[in-house]
């Protein structure tokens, strides 16, 4: 399949902030998102950003619900999917607004000191030749045309095994690939094993197809991947959100949400159970905008009807970044009815993740961390009855959303065990 063309770039940027104008720089970004659009034209004076201003990923530590409060403030984009008192909170600030983090006694650690500068250079990395033609297809991120049309090779390699299926369609009209891989014996367990919700995490794309590609190439020779395809339906679709992920290509690196209107949905919001509660929101502009009502988004629709069609029984969700393994409920405290079951499974597949690298995972319900409604996990458990987990990948902190591609391999390694342990622990 050909690669998808790029489109013109746009940013938002917002005059400086500060603790005493607080609701002016509300009021001049809303002015700045009303300008946004897909459509090159000049921005306003007011969302030009000063020269030599730099964006800064920064992570504090939060005592207090204040203090995550404080540092909101003056953030132009939030990174921490899970957030609360006594956690590190991620988000972006201007380099010229650190100082003023600091005289709270907020204590900011510096992630990232230029974040464009980063998504520059990883452009220019991915636009070299030798990157276009690789050896080691692995070896590098690889943008939706890319993923798609590796998919339709791994359906052609081994055909008795693996079949491409469109399992609907974006807003775009780009459609959701899934490798459907397995299944040939009665009584396999349907499974799904999706990536990409979010748009700006190139990582759980990446692992995902390389999860797929791993399970079809390798059956001849692992054992323990022959056991798994043998008894298992596994469904794999590396990019929930084609739209989304292909803007952060083209347009936007840090883009999160899918392309409704020129604002977009949070996808993983946008789920029935629980949805419109805490942790999501009803603002357009918000990075957790719900939509206007649950499964208002094509691409959820089809997630929810796969599910349904095929009754799967397991599910992860591959997210980045911090190194979690979660589990239900994410819009609440109280322990779902069997959290008994889910520590223990969880705790099997944490394990099997450090065996591949010792790299630490840490197991959790989602709501200890923050609560979030509206969740793709909690909808697959709790109405569709599926063992759901979400696992964020790396990395724990330091580079956010863009890895070094040396790490995608062992992120892989990672995903690849955390699947076949969720499928064992089923026995």
């Amino acid at each position: 399949m050909p690669r998808e063309p790029s489109s013109g770039s746009s940013n938002l940027v917002a005059p400086q902030p500060t603790r005493r104008r607080v609701a002016a720089v509300v009021l001049g970004v809303l002015a700045c998102a009303t300008w946004l659009s897909d459509f090159p034209q000049p921005a306003p004076l007011a969302c030009v950003e000063p020269p030599g201003d730099t964006r800064v990923a920064v992570r504090v530590h939060c005592g207090e619900a204040s203090d995550c409060a404080a540092a909101q403030a003056l953030a132009i984009d939030v990174w921490s999917e899970h957030q609360g008192p006594g956690l590190p909170l991620d988000l972006v600030v201007y380099e010229r607004d650190v100082p003023t983090l600091e005289a709270a006694g907020l204590r900011p650690e510096v992630l990232v000191s230029d974040i464009d500068a980063v998504a520059r250079a990883e452009a220019q990395r991915l636009a070299l030749p030798e990157i276009q033609k690789p050896s080691d297809w692995f070896g590098e991120f690889r943008d939706f045309g890319a993923i798609s049309t590796h998919l339709g090779q791994l359906a052609a390699l081994h055909p008795e095994r693996a079949t491409l299926v469109a399992v609907g369609s974006s807003i775009e009209g780009r459609p959701l690939w899934a490798l459907r891989i397995g299944g040939q014996h009665p009584g396999s367990t349907p499974m799904l094993v999706n990536g990409a919700q979010h748009a700006r995490e190139w990582i759980a794309a990446m692992v995902t197809t390389c999860v797929a590609d791993r399970l079809v190439r390798d059956y001849e020779t692992v054992p323990a991947i022959r056991e798994f395809v043998d008894r298992t339906e596994l469904w794999v679709i590396p990019v929930v959100n084609p739209d989304g992920y292909q803007y952060s290509w083209s347009s936007n690196r840090y883009w999160r949400k899918n392309r409704r209107g020129s604002h977009g949905v949070d996808l993983n919001r946008n789920f029935s159970v629980a949805w419109g509660g805490s942790g999501s929101s009803k603002e357009k502009r918000s990075e957790i905008y719900r939509g206007e009502y649950a499964f208002s988004e094509p691409e959820t629709i089809a997630l929810r009807d796969l599910a349904r069609r095929e009754h799967i029984a397991l599910h992860i969700d591959f997210h980045s970044y911090g190194q979690l393994v979660l589990y239900p409920w994410n819009h609440t405290p109280a322990p779902a009815k069997e959290r008994g079951r889910f520590t223990a499974v969880g705790d099997r597949i944490a394990s099997a993740i450090y065996a591949a690298h010792k790299t630490s995972y840490s197991l959790k319900s989602g709501a200890q961390l923050y609560p979030a409604a509206g969740t793709m996990s909690d909808w697959m458990y709790g109405e569709a009855d599926a063992l759901s987990f979400t696992i964020e990948l790396r990395p724990k902190g330091g580079s956010g959303f863009v890895l070094p591609p040396e790490q995608i391999r062992p992120t892989c390694d990672e995903g690849l065990a955390a699947v076949l342990e969720l499928r064992a622990a089923l026995d």
